[in-house]
């Protein structure tokens, strides 16, 4: 039998174990990051663990003004439609964000005071974030390249390798020092996880290319993705705005508790970041090669097989949470289907706002991720006063929803002007998909304090599925298949 396995890998084609092999590592990339999380909450104390939470929330924020987030959008569209060669689009990329995200550290040592007003972490870890995103890019860039020559070994080996180790070291760390435990697992995570291959990849991507500064990229890449910073700054913010908020509103540790809940989700994330690990080059070349038939057909093999494994996760949610956390952190279990439903509906966002970046109808994310985040942050201020962390689940969902319509509305616009292809992906079929996750996000919650109810459930559509096995697959078939 192993012989047969063997053999069927091996006549795989290329890209289709590029999609196998990186999908399998970005789930092992998060899948380390879950599992240590009860290691972390069990050293750290609730405002310790908020305090690393916090800073890694500001960090995407900032990650977006001070590297323009160059290895969103743009580097995909310059692999296609650019005449430069792969090598020179990363070394000269690299150089633009380099160039930025010092001006951006000078800054924020020379304006301290305010930054921590407005941000309420220690000085010593705002000047530590901005100098983290100096190392922030080179090593995306490399993997975004690599993934586009299809080549997955040694990509895979340096991500379970910093997957791994940056945990270790944190841990390490940890129990080494005798206090501000918040501080050095922020410390330890940084240095690891991205200035190390930060400064390592700066050194490669050099070494195969010397271009430091080409005006036409420079200028592609400032023209492409400036007008997008306020699309990229308000989605960041809107996945990142609960844990800032309630950090400002209630307080570090009940930022910590969300924390807890939004690893739990995050396990629906890796799933759908591992998926896109490999799916969004994929996209972009069926886009390219006008194959929308075989877009549409993945897409909804791709958002079923989520909405499987989102099901499972929030049906054990509290069983889930259990294990990544103490008892101080058993009221996470509330958010998660909030959250895990909003997990879902960022993914499905993409398919739609890829066909927008590819046709660089650029103000489209722009109107729809300004509305969507203004959503939740008037919702959470609004709610977190009153209800808690808990208000913060239900507003990001809201937000998401209208997120996802929004971007859906724009990619019916931009098909309609571009493209003679009535639609790329099966309305109905994600409509469909959609209602069942908000249903079974409604009804578990309801059943987490009846564990044998759920066990029950679970056992019933187990046995449903496996008498309804040759119905299913030919389902699948025809989603895989169909015109």
């Amino acid at each position: 039998m192993f012989q047969k396995i063997v053999a069927k890998y091996k006549n795989l084609n290329l890209q289709l174990k590029v999609v196998m092999w990186f999908t399998l590592a970005g789930f092992l990339q998060k899948g380390i990051s879950i599992i240590t999380t009860p290691i972390f909450t069990r050293l750290l104390s609730t405002t310790e663990y908020g305090i690393f939470n916090v800073f890694s929330a500001w960090y995407s924020v900032f990650a977006v003004i001070a590297t323009l987030n160059l290895h969103n959008g743009v580097i995909n569209n310059a692999f296609v439609k650019r005449n430069e060669s792969r090598e020179a689009v990363i070394s000269s990329f690299q150089s633009l964000s380099m160039v930025i995200s010092v001006g951006f550290l000078i800054l924020s040592v020379v304006i301290l005071k305010p930054i921590s007003t407005i941000i309420k972490l220690p000085s010593l870890i705002i000047i530590f974030l901005f100098f983290c995103l100096v190392f922030a890019e080179p090593y995306q860039n490399w993997l975004i390249y690599e993934r586009y020559r299809y080549n997955y070994k040694t990509p895979i080996i340096i991500i379970l390798i910093v997957s791994f180790l940056t945990p270790l070291i944190s841990v390490i760390c940890i129990l080494l020092t005798e206090s501000n435990h918040g501080e050095v697992r922020v410390l330890s995570f940084g240095i690891v996880n991205i200035i190390i291959p930060g400064i390592v990849f700066y050194v490669y991507n050099y070494k195969h290319s010397a271009v430091f500064f080409d005006k036409g990229l420079w200028k592609y890449a400032l023209t492409f993705n400036l007008p997008l910073i306020p699309h990229y700054l308000s989605e960041t913010i809107l996945n990142q705005t609960d844990k800032i908020m309630i950090n400002n509103l209630v307080g570090t540790g009940e930022a910590g508790i969300y924390s807890v809940a939004y690893s739990a989700a995050a396990l629906i994330l890796t799933f759908s970041t591992a998926l896109n690990m490999a799916f969004v080059p994929w996209q972009y070349q069926k886009l390219k090669d006008k194959n929308y038939s075989a877009l549409r057909r993945m897409a909804n093999v791709v958002l079923l097989f989520l909405a499987c494994i989102l099901a499972l996760l929030l049906l054990f949610a509290p069983e889930v949470v259990r294990v990544l956390a103490d008892k101080e952190y058993s009221g996470a279990v509330y958010l998660i289907p909030t959250l895990g439903a909003s997990v879902y509906f960022n993914y499905m966002y993409q398919l739609f706002s890829r066909v927008e970046m590819y046709y660089e109808k650029r103000s489209y994310a722009v109107i729809a991720t300004l509305i969507a985040t203004l959503t939740n942050i008037i919702l959470n201020m609004i709610w977190i006063p009153h209800f808690g962390y808990l208000a913060a689940g239900a507003s990001t969902l809201i937000a998401h929803i209208i997120f996802c319509l929004l971007h859906f509305v724009f990619y019916k616009i931009v098909c309609k002007k571009n493209i003679t292809e009535k639609r790329i992906f099966d309305g109905r079929v994600i409509f469909l998909i959609s209602l069942l996750i908000l249903a079974i996000a409604g009804i578990t919650t309801l059943l987490y304090g009846y564990l044998l109810i759920r066990i029950i459930i679970a056992i019933v559509v187990a046995i449903v599925l496996l008498l309804n096995y040759s119905r299913i697959r030919t389902i699948f078939h025809q989603l895989m298949y169909s015109k």
